[in-house]
């Protein structure tokens, strides 16, 4: 399969718009990396760069429902809500927030 072919996968069941094409294709990359086995070599990319296998506790479902933390960014009242809806559309390459 390739990246494209799962980008459009991922992006029709989540009943996203088409414009958010580009983070589809980037979290199956993302994805691939860290999950895909190479046959011969029984390794994931991210395991034959990196020396040890990756962990995959934190991969979350395309276009899922998620919630984000105010932590400190605006001024909150005592009965405000400390996070705010949202849809998830992948994975940051600099944090893990």
């Amino acid at each position: 399969m390739s990246l494209e072919e799962l980008a459009t996968t991922i992006l029709n069941d989540s009943a996203l718009p088409k414009c958010f094409w580009v983070d589809a294709v980037s979290t199956t990359c993302y994805v691939m990396n860290h999950v895909l086995i190479h046959p011969i070599l029984k390794k994931s990319p991210y395991e034959l760069l990196n020396g040890r296998k990756p962990n995959v506790s934190h991969l979350k479902v395309f276009g899922c429902k998620c919630y984000i933390l105010n932590n400190g960014k605006e001024s909150l009242g005592k009965f405000d809500a400390k996070s705010d809806k949202g849809i998830f559309l992948g994975y940051s390459l600099n944090s893990h927030a």
